[in-house]
């Protein structure tokens, strides 16, 4: 190598970077510089591979060696900002470049090209694959234009194939092409949606009305249908414009939002047209403020993504509803005041096609069913008047209630709690012939407490009425919801749970136990357990019933999160709630019920408030969830966690006194029913 081509090579690249490297038009640098065309293969970057062409189109010529380090690191010192592409990148083997191929669909290239980028692996998750499709040379001689490559089915769905297994984001042609021509565009168009990313979102919901000054939430979920990731990290915009304009008055940064972690499907399939680890659906859930004044009335809610360079919408998500100007509205909200209709006219948008892609949730409040041993422990209360809060706060809709706890008195605490809380037409289920027959250490005694001359519980219903077996009820309950909806909460012993999976088809549903939860359930919450390292027994609720244990964690079909005993023995609930943050706390039957349960004053754990609180909020990660894996029941009831990528259980953890403190406040402010107080955190 001549001693003056490092230096002026490096001096080149590095004034490149000057120009190019912050600048918003270029997403991507190819390294030229080698070769005609600046394409690597003239004359040969390669001592393995031969050149495509005659030998005499690199005589005289010879390759230079070094020069992968001298670009290699001159291109990396120059571009911290934009991502490098290289002909060959296996020749630049100590840099994790991405990837042009100027030979897409030529069988010329097979080798050196598609087969070389295959042996990459997941070069293609952080690095771009691109390049061009030739027509002018070896098997593609045939044909006498780019459009006539375009055109040909047979060549088209060969690329479709390079596209979808190389990941490829982005291609041009050989040659200049019209694209006004009607049939030249329509066959474009058809490569153009194989690749790239596709960001489609498939379901968004937020509540109607939102206060002035107030945090509400946003949920939405997103796939990735296409076949490449979006490689640089843009924000993601929730705005609200005007009903009439379309223009924006409010929007801020949805934080905590990676847009470049939206993978698609991989191992791509040519028989089946599809990814046969299909994409991963992506769930953002968060809490936003509005924190500037906003007129009282009626917006629309929206969603875009910014390009860093302007901070202005230029990412367009695959859905048919979008504005002019790139915001894709989700439907109307009222600022201090009520919407009647949330849905937007599809008249509306700019493309005059009505979205059918979202699944409108508008404060659709969550079906849930609670499955409880009240009467074995005072947490069972705490967590059942969580659950009469979150549904006065039209956060969920509380289907009924089965009792594990094979006692009595159990029915008639629940009944009588129920209706404390309005709603004594909840239907409830007992497990007869279960676990734990015992009365318990308040059910009796609350039930015959009697302040000022009267009850303080007027339970209707009782053992002599005949409920239904809990599975029974189950099975009523979960036939009649929507596929794919149900949260399943469930704190005590599992001798419900397991009689359903274990049901016959009957008169509610013709589909056995197991099947009817796989239909409807979208989640089990459940305590029980242990998890980590820090204790090592077999926890209460698996013992009392060990074979039901054994069945719910082996064969529910649907995910699982699990509360260990350790994570409700970190968040002691204060007994100054208990004293002062209930009216008429001194015949209140939570408070009289916790105070007989044991001598005050004490802090009781919260074991089966944890699992109601993530259940209902699980977008306010109050917890932090583990790897996904299986978790088996042993003989004596140990809890043991495996931990696997095809595994449905997760188990909850939380660390650190800030977070158990946070934690333990949200879970008194559900139980007492307080606001939470405003706050610039």
């Amino acid at each position: 190598m001549p001693p003056y081509f490092s230096g002026k090579s490096e001096k080149l690249v590095e004034k490149a970077g000057q120009a190019w490297d912050n600048d918003p038009r270029v997403a991507y640098v190819e390294m030229g510089i080698i070769g005609e065309f600046g394409e690597h293969h003239d004359p040969d970057i390669t001592t393995v591979w031969a050149p495509h062409d005659q030998p005499n189109h690199v005589e005289n010529r010879t390759w230079l060696p070094g020069i992968e380090k001298v670009l290699g690191d001159a291109f990396t010192a120059a571009f911290k900002n934009k991502k490098v592409m290289v002909r060959y990148a296996y020749e630049f083997k100590d840099y994790e470049f991405g990837i042009y191929w100027d030979s897409w669909s030529q069988p010329q290239e097979i080798v050196r090209g598609y087969e070389e980028m295959k042996k990459l692996g997941d070069r293609w998750k952080t690095q771009p694959i691109g390049g061009e499709i030739t027509w002018n040379w070896g098997d593609l001689a045939r044909f006498k234009s780019f459009e006539e490559v375009v055109a040909d089915k047979d060549t088209r769905e060969y690329v479709m194939e390079q596209i979808r297994n190389l990941h490829c984001n982005h291609l041009g042609g050989i040659t200049w092409a019209d694209f006004n021509e009607p049939e030249f565009q329509k066959n474009a168009e058809i490569l153009q949606k194989a690749m790239g990313y596709r960001f489609i979102i498939n379901e968004f919901s937020y509540p109607k009305e939102i206060k002035t000054g107030a945090q509400f939430p946003i949920s939405f979920k997103v796939v990735n249908t296409g076949s490449s990731p979006f490689y640089y990290n843009w924000p993601v915009e929730v705005a609200l414009l005007n009903p009439e304009s379309h223009q924006k008055v409010w929007g801020k940064i949805v934080e905590g939002v990676n847009i470049s972690e939206w993978m698609p499907g991989d191992n791509w399939s040519m028989d089946e047209h599809k990814y046969q680890t299909a994409p991963k659906t992506y769930h953002i859930r968060k809490n936003i403020s509005i924190d500037v004044p906003i007129a009282k009335g009626k917006y629309i809610l929206a969603l875009t993504v910014l390009d860093p360079a302007g901070m202005q919408p230029s990412l367009r998500f695959a859905n048919e509803n979008y504005f002019e100007g790139g915001y894709h509205p989700m439907g109307y909200i009222g600022i201090d005041e009520s919407v009647t209709e949330t849905r937007l006219n599809p008249d509306l948008f700019f493309d005059i096609q009505s979205d059918k892609s979202l699944k409108y949730q508008f404060e659709r409040p969550v079906p849930v069913i609670f499955d409880t041993d009240v009467g074995n422990d005072i947490d069972d209360v705490l967590a059942m008047q969580m659950l009469f809060n979150y549904e006065k706060a039209g956060k969920i809709d509380l289907l009924g209630i089965t009792i594990s706890k094979s006692n009595p008195y159990s029915i008639e605490y629940i009944d009588g709690y129920c209706r404390l809380n309005k709603r004594g037409d909840i239907p409830l289920g007992y497990a007869y012939n279960g676990a734990t027959p015992e009365d318990g250490g308040y059910l009796r005694q609350t039930l015959d407490t009697i302040i000022e001359g009267n009850k303080i519980l007027h339970p209707q219903r009782s053992i002599k009425e005949n409920l239904p077996e809990g599975y029974k009820l189950l099975r009523k309950l979960l036939a009649s919801q929507p596929d794919n909806s149900v949260v399943f909460i469930a704190v005590g012993p599992e001798t419900n749970l397991s009689r359903l999976l274990r049901s016959e088809a009957d008169e509610y549903s013709p589909l056995d136990g197991k099947s009817l939860v796989a239909k409807k359930v979208k989640l089990l919450s459940v305590m029980g357990g242990l998890y980590g390292n820090e204790f090592d027994f077999p926890e209460w609720n698996l013992v009392q019933d060990i074979n039901a244990a054994q069945t719910v964690f082996s064969e529910w079909p649907t995910p699982v999160i699990a509360s260990g005993w350790e994570l409700g023995n970190k968040l002691l609930y204060p007994h100054q709630s208990i004293l002062n943050d209930f009216p008429d706390a001194y015949k209140h039957p939570l408070c009289v019920s916790y105070q007989i349960y044991d001598k005050m004053p004490y802090d009781r754990q919260t074991w089966d408030l944890t699992s109601v609180i993530q259940a209902i909020e699980p977008e306010k990660d109050y917890f932090t969830l583990s790897t996904k894996g299986t978790i088996t029941i042993d003989s004596v009831g140990h809890s043991l966690f495996n931990a696997s990528d095809k595994g449905q259980h997760q188990y909850l953890m939380i660390q650190g006194n800030e977070n158990i403190q946070r934690t333990l406040d949200a879970i008194v402010r559900q139980v007492t029913g307080k606001e939470e107080k405003n706050t610039n955190q």
